[in-house]
């Protein structure tokens, strides 16, 4: 299963499990209903501030929306984060500072 589709699906099922409706969750964050529902059916990768938004209106940590993978050594998970920072623009990097910063500390 894609990265998409892990967390499109594991945003959907918490939005269920809160019992928020897309409409719902879609105002919560300003943003259209039709937008949600591309981000959950594997459509469209929401951006970090995106996800952000989204972890904030059905309160829980942005770590929740990623699956946690197979066992991978340090070295592996070193080079795979620093790959992912790389690709990230200004924003997105304070946004993702902010939620490590805030989840670690």
């Amino acid at each position: 299963m894609s990265n998409i589709a892990l967390i499109g699906e594991k945003i959907k099922e918490i939005r269920r499990a809160k019992k928020i409706s897309q409409e719902k969750l879609a105002e919560m964050i300003s943003m259209n209903h039709r937008t949600i529902n591309r981000i959950e059916n594997c459509h469209t990768m929401p951006t970090l501030e995106t996800l952000d938004k989204i972890a904030a209106a059905l309160n829980v940590n942005l770590s929740d929306f990623f699956q946690t993978q197979a066992l991978k050594t340090r070295k592996e998970i070193t080079k795979d984060i620093l790959d992912i920072l790389n690709k990230l623009s200004d924003k997105e990097l304070q946004t993702f500072y902010k939620a490590v910063y805030n989840f670690f500390i």
